[in-house]
């Protein structure tokens, strides 16, 4: 009887391991499909700024006084921008830890990439009124 417990036992333990890895591997395949997504998004981003910038300077020489707006734009894309690349450097593919730890840490992962893509999209958003 004991043998029988003992079996059930490891035979839970393994299934929960093995779950436990799938379900990092499934968050790991999502994180990287939200950052091929979130990238094509920063790129987008990248041009729509240097178009703001452009035309930044157009405004300048025309001495013209509607800049301040155009000038929050540009500062709201490239904040976006910056928290993409911080994003990338911090990730971690090959994380350290227990299982649960791992597990945590990309669900955490997952969610911060969608906060920057989010950012990104509503940054390029806010620049539209200035993109003719």
């Amino acid at each position: 009887m004991k043998e029988i417990k003992y079996l059930i036992a490891c035979i839970a333990l393994t299934f929960t391991a093995c779950q436990q890895e799938d379900n990092e591997q499934a968050i790991k395949k999502t994180i990287d499909d939200l950052h091929n997504e979130a990238m094509v998004v920063n790129e987008k981003a990248i041009k729509t700024s240097l178009k703001l910038d452009s035309l930044l300077k157009y405004k300048r020489k025309q001495n013209n006084a509607d800049t301040i707006e155009l000038q929050k734009s540009i500062h709201q894309l490239n904040l976006a921008d910056e928290k993409m690349m911080d994003w990338m450097h911090d990730f971690q593919l090959d994380f350290k830890g227990s299982k649960a730890e791992a597990l945590q840490y990309f669900k955490d992962q997952l969610d911060s990439v969608k906060q920057v893509q989010i950012q990104l999209e509503k940054a390029i958003e806010q620049a539209k009124p200035f993109i003719k």
